[in-house]
């Protein structure tokens, strides 16, 4: 599972107002104290600086997420106000990618071609031969590269002459 920032964000504000709940509860343990143990008593004492430390803790806390909580509304107002990028960059980045995607088959081909004939050769240990270079594994690339296409492009045109198995070796 993945989450944007901002999820996390809204996750961590909510959870630290739970928190404030939290120390809220520990202030009426304290108060409890003193209001059952006398004024010049140890527990009474605790019960003071317990106190005064879950005030100073709560304060802290609530700023934070209304700091955050600030933070969060500027961001969406950003967000709804951001212009989308122009549709050149757009065209320019799937370029880019369909580039990049290209050049990385283009090297996975070289590969697989390099282990395929070394199989052939019967170059390769009986431990890798078994399942590098063989046509089910060329198949199953072949399916990837269609599944990326679709994904990315809302094709599984893979370009060009694509070589299926038409010969059982």
């Amino acid at each position: 599972m993945s989450r944007s920032y901002k999820e996390i964000a809204e996750t961590g504000v909510q959870e630290l107002y739970e928190v404030t709940s939290a120390l809220e509860s520990v202030r009426a343990i304290f108060t409890l104290m003193l209001e059952t143990f006398p004024e010049d008593s140890t527990p009474h004492a605790f019960a003071q600086l317990g106190t005064i430390e879950i005030t100073d803790w709560n304060t802290k806390v609530y700023q934070w997420c209304e700091c955050m909580e600030n933070e969060l509304d500027d961001a969406n107002a950003e967000a709804q106000n951001a212009a989308p990028l122009p549709h050149y960059l757009l065209d320019q980045r799937s370029n880019e990618v369909a580039e990049a995607i290209s050049a990385e088959r283009s090297h996975a081909t070289r590969w697989w071609t390099h282990l395929y004939e070394m199989r052939r050769r019967k170059e390769l240990p009986d431990w890798m031969a078994a399942g590098v270079g063989t046509h089910d594994e060329h198949d199953l690339m072949l399916e990837s590269r269609k599944a990326v296409n679709q994904a990315l492009f809302g094709s599984d045109d893979l370009g060009g002459a694509q070589e299926y198995r038409e010969v059982a070796l």
